[in-house]
């Protein structure tokens, strides 16, 4: 698949979509194991966790969390700092002598389904399977379903090669963004400072440069569901060894800090393409405006 097919085909999904997928109540041990596999990348047997983002909200897996207790993998769900979803695998560390009692062959594996609120209202852990309220289990379940288109276009990403991810490395070049940071517009108009970068609003999106001269765009826009302004950085790494590459970066609000991309995170690295893509149009129309203007 070309840059351009992986940028104009209309995103897929492999294995699990909200349609398709299990209630929670109705997930077993072994689903939720093999979800964490389907979306493992690292192929390490050591302990490990990725961080992936669905919309403005993280969703970070785990792999063979190891504790006194035993091990587990799964999925923590974050939802704009107001609550957390934890569904995880959990395998019981018992003693051989106790298996060998009891008559087991392997540890006892289990579900572990959790809630908790974030922030001013933060508290225990509730188990799903206990909440009382009906709405809330509602929600949880809505988080579940949209979790799942999000697995579903990351898995169809990480079976396919990763072509969206290969199509921005290779379509947002250094020249391309240094282009865009060198225009006339940034040294011909009043620009709105954001930390160490500068630029200015224009239709819904802040277009910014990096103060230093850096290849490192900001592009900026209110989220109409949380009314945060979350952004994308685009910056070009040079390596000691390899070719000179794109970090794509995500900030969910302003307050927070800027978390690295996924190749699997697909919805964004779709997004931010067409954001570029947004951004450099209108710097050629405020950059022919600001011309005759002088």
């Amino acid at each position: 698949m070309t840059a351009i097919d992986a940028l104009a085909s209309p995103l897929q999904k492999l294995y699990y979509n909200a349609q398709n997928t299990l209630a929670l109540s109705d997930l077993d041990e072994e689903k939720i194991s093999q979800i964490a596999r389907d979306l493992d990348s690292a192929s390490s047997d050591e302990e490990h966790y990725v961080t992936g983002w669905m919309a403005l909200n993280s969703v970070v897996l785990i792999r063979r969390y190891q504790n006194n207790r035993g091990s587990a993998d799964g999925l923590v769900f974050t939802r704009a700092n107001k609550y957390r979803l934890s569904v995880q695998s959990v395998m019981f560390r018992i003693p051989k002598p106790l298996l060998w009692v009891t008559f087991r062959r392997r540890p006892r594996t289990m579900k572990v389904i959790t809630y908790n609120r974030l922030g001013s209202q933060q508290d225990s852990l509730q188990q799903f399977d206990n909440i009382q309220e009906e709405e809330l289990k509602q929600q949880l379940e809505a988080d579940w379903r949209e979790l799942n288109d999000y697995l579903g276009l990351a898995c169809w990403q990480r079976e396919n090669g990763q072509p969206l991810w290969n199509a921005l490395q290779k379509n947002v070049s250094p020249e391309r963004i240094l282009k865009l940071c060198q225009s006339h517009f940034f040294t011909h108009s009043r620009l709105q400072k954001e930390g160490d970068f500068e630029g200015l609003w224009h239709r819904g999106l802040f277009i910014a440069r990096r103060g230093d001269g850096a290849a490192a765009l900001l592009l900026s826009w209110q989220n109409t569901q949380t009314q945060e302004v979350a952004s994308y950085l685009f910056e070009i790494l040079k390596k000691d060894t390899g070719p000179t590459r794109l970090r794509l970066s995500l900030r969910p609000g302003k307050q927070e800090k800027f978390y690295p991309l996924n190749p699997f995170d697909a919805q964004h690295l779709y997004d931010a393409m067409q954001m570029f893509e947004r951004a450099e149009g209108a710097l050629g129309i405020l950059e022919q405006k600001s011309y005759h203007q002088r």
